[in-house]
């Protein structure tokens, strides 16, 4: 799972979900869930249904594809009663009998091989009378007749039959000393059982996972301590265990780090006894392990603790709790059920909340826009943001800066650190603005004045006021007066200011061009340029110019030929190079990752990396030197780079070619070595923009975006990471197979 950082994600307002839903969106009524590593299921009317991630099939749908709402399950049709999710596969209790569907190579499906299966199929030995089921991350247990029965990896004993050794396509083991089961709860690595009123565990125990009273793992069923009698509930995460009582109260134990135990530490029992969570003494009716977090039901209430990163604590934090926090708005709750780093709740309708990469909020929506999308509430747009590594966006709108996506070092410049999936506007810079750069945890402006300011991270210099550390919520003055343009990107930027150049922050490779490879916290003169400056551009190491005598200039990091003087070498203290083959005519540079274009006599070259297609030459190989954009030969009016790919306008229509992995080629196909049409942008474009993995156009004074919307930095208010409950949907009648027809 490619770049799954992520932190705030706001209201929902997306075609297809109103409220976070639209009018012809359904609640899903279900009554029963499971969350699993990546995906959801939920039997809904003795059906199961599921939702999200299926690399290896575990929706049961027959294919591999991802889905974005509840899509029943091939072969489950009705006569679900239980269903479990593992990190990739799936099994249901059906007519007293268990199928399962999804990755299988350690026989975790029990299917007497070890194929993954994309529909469900029945277990091979386990007959009828099946009264539990619980998958872990790679292996399956189930009560039948109150003895329990575990099948699939066990690399630390989570089978409990006395062995490391897998089944593979054998059917399951017996846990010995068992009986009289009444719940069972798999792990990452371990498994549980209550028996009798007591818990017994066995498997990996590093952090006190099976409550043994020592640190070694156990290949069979052990007492776990403190727990022999009196227990009604079970639950387990990848690495801890929580059971309630007789009496209402909650006991914990295992990992902590991220405060998976909710006593207020983030200490790990490992040979000590369980722990109860800070005010969970009674009432406690259901209760989860997520991966890193727990969550309870307390008087039809839901608390949760643990880790956050994704908000999968629904209490509008990313912070990790170590003690129970409330989740706001949510009443009625009899079901609660984590994953890896979502969390779902079950009442009269089922809410869900947490990491929406794969779709596995269930609200019909996913990460990424394979098209262009407006957005809302912006006109007068003039110019948006160039940088090649960035996740948020930035534009020029009435003379006003704004800001969106990831914000957490303060890059938006609002004062503020957190993430936006709407534009917010620049604190102090709501006119004269003339131009805006994005690095990759800052944000420059030029204003009409002549000025620099810069915001956002600034531990390498970044936002150059000279003092090399920490972060700035709201702009400070970089540079005076003077400029008439700048670059941004990685960790450095540049501005043209009169008739030469001058940079800030790292300087590993020379891409500050002043002599050194020394970082600066401040403006200094880059060195040694054979003209006067008329375009600059950055990419992750490097910098280029080009000069009014029509010829191009770039130094810094060189790995790829990214300089354009046909070798590898790296500028270091070195003065800057000039680009080979272009004698005149350059007018303006862009630069990607580690890659370098230009307008020259009206057409575009490109050079550098070049194995995704980025140079645009019809090729995947590096050039030392410019080479050609295929059919990019005059009517050129822009280029921008991304890392690794670049976008362009000719004729006032968009175009993008190299990497599309997360669409940010806007063609809704893969990816191009040549020129590709950005889908719906064909014409009155006047600028274009490239970052990491998502791309943003001006049209009239609108902003379209598209591609990844990991921090909201297409800016349509979508959600990514929900931090607090929505509600899941049936699929409409348009994506009811989960994808477009």
């Amino acid at each position: 799972m490619s770049n799954r950082l992520g932190y705030t994600a706001l209201l929902l307002f997306t075609a297809g979900i109103a409220g976070n839903a639209s009018a012809a969106a359904v609640p899903l009524n279900a009554t029963s869930i499971s969350n699993g590593g990546f995906h959801m299921c939920a039997i809904v009317a003795g059906a199961v249904q599921c939702w999200g991630n299926n690399l290896y099939g575990q929706l049961g749908t027959g294919d591999t594809f991802d889905r974005t709402a509840p899509t029943t399950v091939k072969g489950v049709e009705s006569g679900a009663t239980a269903v479990s999710s593992g990190l990739y596969h799936t099994c249901a209790i059906v007519n007293g009998g268990v199928k399962c569907w999804g990755r299988n190579p350690d026989g975790e499906l029990d299917n007497g091989g070890t194929a993954d299966v994309y529909t469900a199929i029945s277990a091979q030995t386990l007959g009828s009378g099946v009264t539990a089921i619980s998958a872990g991350n790679y292996h399956t247990c189930a009560i039948v007749g109150g003895a329990v029965k575990c099948w699939g990896w066990n690399s630390n004993g989570q089978l409990g039959d006395g062995t490391n050794t897998a089944t593979n396509a054998n059917p399951p083991v017996t846990v010995g000393g068992i009986s009289g089961a009444t719940a069972i709860a798999s792990g990452g690595y371990h498994t549980c059982a209550i028996a009798g009123g007591a818990v017994k565990c066995w498997g990996y125990n590093l952090h006190g996972e099976i409550d043994r009273g020592a640190s070694n793992d156990s290949l069979t069923p052990v007492a776990a301590v403190g727990l022999t009698s009196n227990v009604s509930k079970l639950v387990s995460g990848t690495y801890h265990s929580c059971a309630v009582l007789n009496s209402g109260a909650m006991k914990c134990w295992g990992w902590n780090r991220d405060g998976q135990l909710g006593d207020g530490t983030n200490t790990m029992t490992g040979n000590n006894p369980p722990v109860t969570p800070i005010g969970m003494t009674a009432g406690v009716t259901a209760l989860t392990g997520g991966g890193y977090h727990t969550c309870a039901v307390v008087g039809g209430a839901v608390k949760c603790w643990g880790d956050d990163l994704y908000g999968q604590l629904g209490i509008a934090s990313l912070l990790s709790k170590n003690t129970p926090n409330a989740v706001p708005g949510l009443s009625g709750i009899t079901q609660i059920s984590a994953g890896q780093y979502t969390t779902c709740a079950l009442g009269a309708i089922t809410h869900c909340w947490g990491d929406n990469y794969d779709g596995e909020l269930g609200l019909d929506d996913t990460v990424y826009r394979y098209a262009p999308v407006a957005i809302t509430g912006i006109s007068g747009a003039t110019r948006i943001a160039h940088g090649a590594t960035t996740s948020h966006s930035c534009a020029v709108i009435g003379g006003a800066a704004k800001c969106w996506g990831f914000g957490e070092v303060g890059q938006l410049g609002n004062g503020a650190t957190v993430s936006s999936s709407m534009p917010v506007a620049v604190t102090g810079l709501s006119s004269g603005v003339a131009d805006i750069g994005v690095g990759f945890d800052f944000s420059c402006a030029l204003l009409t004045s002549g000025a620099v300011k810069c915001w956002g991270g600034n531990t390498d210099g970044d936002v150059g006021d000279g003092s090399g550390s920490g972060f700035r919520t709201t702009p400070v003055t970089t540079i005076a007066s003077g400029a008439s343009a700048i670059a941004t990107s990685y960790y450095h930027a540049c501005a043209i200011v009169g008739s030469g150049v001058r940079c800030w922050g790292f300087n590993g490779d020379g891409e500050l061009g002043d002599g050194s490879v020394t970082q600066r916290n401040s403006p200094v003169a880059v060195v040694g340029l054979a003209g006067t400056p008329v375009s600059i551009a950055a990419g992750v190491a490097h910098t280029c110019v080009a000069l009014s005598n029509g010829k191009v200039q770039c130094w810094g990091y060189n790995s790829s030929g990214q300089l354009g003087d046909n070798t590898t070498t790296t500028t270091n203290t070195n003065p800057p190079v000039t680009v080979m083959n272009i004698g005149s005519g350059a007018t303006q540079v862009a630069a990607g990752g580690y890659h370098s274009c230009a307008i020259v006599n009206g057409g575009a070259q490109c050079w550098g990396y070049g194995f995704d297609g980025q140079l645009g030459d019809g090729l995947t190989a590096d050039s030392h030197v410019p080479a050609q954009v295929t059919g990019w030969t005059s009517n050129v009016q822009a280029l921008a780079g991304g890392y690794d790919y670049t976008c362009g306008v000719k004729s006032g229509a968009a175009f993008c070619w190299g990497d599309n992995d997360l669409g940010q080629l806007g063609s809704g196909t893969s990816g191009a070595n040549t020129p590709i049409a950005v889908t719906g942008l064909s014409a009155g474009v006047t600028d274009i923009a490239g970052a990491d993995t998502h791309s943003c156009a001006v049209i009239g004074g609108t902003v379209s975006c598209w591609g990844s919307d990991f921090y909201g930095e297409l800016g349509d208010g979508r959600v990514v990471f929900a931090e607090s409950p929505l509600i899941v949907v049936q699929a409409d009648a348009i994506f009811a197979s989960g994808f477009e027809d």
